[in-house]
């Protein structure tokens, strides 16, 4: 069913290209929007077209992984929205995403459990300050959240106990704001973004297939796996006199090309984007480069041969007593710690993994996660272990088996997405649009093309927002060699 469905979408591409004048094209990046890309120009009549991923698979920032008993995803977990939605318009008809509602229980470290009533009062009132609009507001989102979460708290709880917990939870509200939008701190984000939500369910699941199928779909009826160069990292690029692009890499192969489009992530760019292009960026690129902020959310899987949780498990999150958490290093020793803290105290939930029944996810953030990532898994597992048994008030096991990609320490990555920072906000332009344009030869056409969610000015950080940009440039392309 899904590969010939996949197969009568695509049947009917267009190829309006001249075939005597097809031109070379070497993509950078086999992610999502170098993907798109390949996909676009192969279904438009442009065959010559060549993709160099410096890993050893396809994917980029999606990478999805049997682990238990379905594909878990190391990177892209959710398809966000419905409308005006690359992913979703791609696998509509497939039935593979599912509403994966994220509902954690909410935990106190010295009280346990919350009262229901207490966190779905909380849960209301995160809600309401974090989507209600920030437009004019020029501080950072930080000082926006907790200016709004004080101004709420005292007319929502009345009693003093509540009022108290209420002020533990403002460092629950900054994790689940760094869940979302990326940052190691929320005094580093923009209050005012540029960011369009797509409508209709946030929290869609892949229901066990893995993001990977979106990748599936846009490939099927095409060369691009055939096409795909693995292991194949890029050292530079160079633009030619004659106006042609040449591509070195690492292990001293090189490409001409005609256009080259470049998909590699914002923190790629920020690591090398001084010394991989010949001639050097132009400054208003640098300037962009450096004003766009990249961090990293992580995630770890574990995998458990016994479940220690029922059918009505929604997962956990954790608020931390004020008088306990600064002394968190002391009773868990392992680990990078920070003032008395420890890095336990970056966990902002636990969740059941959906059709896998034996996994959970944890997921940690803030400026803990560059020394997590470089933390052996022994520790990961017992620190984990010991901050489920603290809130649960009972010992449950250690995992068997877990799993995690380190993005931000990855040199491929060197983060998870992009952000609007309060630097990038004072500039006169969006920072993203300025990143997206291409660079032109001397007869004005574009030789170096810029792709990725990083590139795109209201739909960044999210899978939807780099397909788009995959289109974009190829779409660029198409358009000069149009009969």
């Amino acid at each position: 069913m899904f590969r010939t469905l996949a197969f009568l979408i695509y049947v009917t591409y267009s190829s309006g290209v001249d075939c005597l004048n097809d031109p070379n094209v070497v993509i950078i990046g086999a992610g999502a929007a170098g993907i798109s890309a390949a996909a676009r120009l192969y279904r438009n009549g442009i065959k010559n077209v060549k993709v160099l991923e410096a890993g050893n698979r396809i994917g980029g920032r999606i990478h999805s992984l049997k682990f238990g008993e379905s594909y878990i995803d190391l990177g892209a977990q959710w398809c966000h929205g419905e409308k005006n939605n690359a992913v979703y318009d791609l696998v509509r008809d497939l039935n593979v995403l599912k509403t994966n509602k994220i509902a954690p229980r909410l935990y106190h470290s010295k009280l346990k459990l919350v009262p229901k009533e207490f966190a779905e009062k909380f849960d209301e009132v995160f809600q309401d300050i974090y989507l209600l609009n920030s437009t004019k507001y020029e501080g950072s989102l930080g000082e926006l959240m907790i200016d709004r979460f004080r101004k709420a708290a005292p007319k929502v709880w009345g009693k003093e106990f509540e009022r108290n917990l209420a002020e533990e939870c403002v460092d629950l509200c900054e994790k689940l704001v760094l869940c979302n939008d990326g940052a190691f701190s929320w005094f580093d984000l923009s209050a005012e973004i540029d960011y369009e939500i797509s409508e209709g369910e946030q929290e869609l699941g892949w229901n066990g297939v893995g993001f990977k199928t979106v990748l599936e779909v846009l490939m099927e009826g095409t060369p691009v796996s055939d096409n795909v160069v693995l292991n194949k990292e890029v050292s530079e690029i160079i633009q030619n006199g004659n106006g042609t692009v040449t591509v070195g890499c690492t292990d001293g192969t090189t490409y001409t090309a005609d256009h080259t489009i470049v998909t590699v992530s914002l923190g790629v760019l920020k690591d090398r984007g001084l010394s991989l292009f010949k001639p050097e960026l132009p400054r208003e690129k640098l300037n962009a480069i450096e004003a766009l902020g990249i961090a990293a959310v992580s995630s770890v899987f574990l995998h458990y041969p016994n479940r220690w949780w029922n059918d009505t498990f929604k997962g956990i999150s954790f608020i931390w007593d004020k008088d306990e958490v600064d002394q968190t290093a002391d009773k868990f020793p392992e680990g990078p710690a920070k003032g008395g803290r420890s890095w336990i105290t970056a966990i902002v939930y636990i969740l059941p993994v959906p059709r896998n029944p034996n996994v959970l996810s944890a997921w940690y953030v803030g400026e803990f996660v560059p020394q997590i990532e470089k933390t052996s898994s022994d520790t990961i597992s017992s620190g984990i272990t010991y901050t489920i048994s603290l809130f649960l008030d009972r010992e449950v096991p250690r995992p068997d088996k877990i799993v995690r990609h380190n993005w931000y320490s990855d040199p491929h990555f060197r983060g998870s997405y992009s952000y609007e920072t309060m630097e990038s906000r004072k500039m006169a332009t969006s920072q993203a649009a300025l990143l997206s344009q291409p660079l032109f030869n001397v007869d004005g056409r574009p030789v170096v093309l810029f792709a990725g969610e990083a590139t795109n000015p209201i739909r960044y950080a999210t899978v939807h927002g780099a397909l788009e940009t995959g289109y974009r440039e190829a779409d660029r392309i198409i358009d000069l060699y149009k009969t």
